[in-house]
This record gives C-alpha cells, sequence and structure tokens, in this order.
C-alpha cells in the first residue's frame, strides 16, 4: 500500500516533536508530503469536552490567539523540513485532537501520533488519543512511543 501523505498531530510536546521526526523520516522515504495538524483545544482544558463547550471556546479572543500561536508554531516546525526537501502543508483545527485528526484523515493517510503513557486514573480522566485514533482511523496508525 503507497500512502498518498503522512499526517503527524502535534501538541507542541517533546514527544510529539520526536513523533514528527518519524513522520519527517517516512516521508522523505517513501517520497510523499508530510501534513502536520495541531488542533486548538481549549474547550476540554476550560470547560470540558462538549459539542456546547467546543462552540463557546470557538468564539472566544482567546481562541482567536491559541490559533494564531498554533499556526506559527507549525511554521517553525516545517521551516527545517521544507529545508531538507520535503513537501510540507500544515493546519489549524479546533475541537478535539482524535476527533479532528480523526475528520481530516483519509484510507490513504498515514496518521503518525505519540502515545503519552498514561495508564490508570490519569488516562482514564484524560482519554488516549493515540488509542483513540487507532481504533477508529480509516488508514494505518504510527503511534511512537516516550523513550
Amino acid at each position: 500500500m503507497m500512502y498518498s501523505r503522512i499526517v503527524v498531530g502535534l501538541d507542541g510536546s517533546e514527544l510529539a516533536e520526536a513523533a514528527l521526526r518519524s513522520g519527517a523520516e517516512l516521508a522523505k522515504g517513501l517520497q510523499v508530503p508530510l501534513h502536520l495538524v495541531r488542533i486548538a483545544d481549549l474547550a476540554t482544558v476550560h470547560w470540558g469536552a462538549t459539542d456546547a463547550s467546543d462552540s463557546y471556546a470557538a468564539l472566544s479572543q482567546e481562541m482567536t490567539n491559541e490559533k494564531a500561536a498554533a499556526a506559527s508554531y507549525l511554521d517553525v516546525m516545517a521551516a527545517p523540513l521544507r529545508d531538507e526537501g520535503l513537501t510540507v502543508t500544515s493546519e489549524v483545527r479546533t475541537g478535539t485532537a482524535a476527533r479532528e485528526l480523526l475528520k481530516l484523515s483519509t484510507p490513504t493517510d498515514l496518521i503518525v501520533v505519540a502515545s503519552h503513557g498514561r495508564s490508570g486514573l490519569e488516562r482514564l480522566l484524560l482519554g488516549s488519543v493515540a488509542e483513540e485514533v487507532a481504533r477508529k482511523a480509516p488508514g494505518p496508525v504510527l503511534i511512537t512511543r516516550a523513550g
């Protein structure tokens, strides 16, 4: 199976940036574009994850600021990869990370996500983006782990 692109979800963590390195190596080796995604997800942080809180958060000035910061973060991440000769696109989305990654991906994409290695109560409360994406993705998923 040939991938049409490598999609990497970035949350600003060092772990996700390590996953980006894996995604970039694959994109280079397979000669396919790399698509970087940052989900501006204020709703979960401030109000819990519901559709109403998503809508409310999207209207806020804070979300406008968050989206601008996310876009410049993606530019910073993409620049050295473009310098290496990779084709890199990026997008900022709002909502919950797993849901948005699933919405934008196609069966021919390879999604690369980092697993933060949470367990027990913390994982139960926060959920696992990597786990949900792996369960529901239309195509293959590469989960990179800490350490």
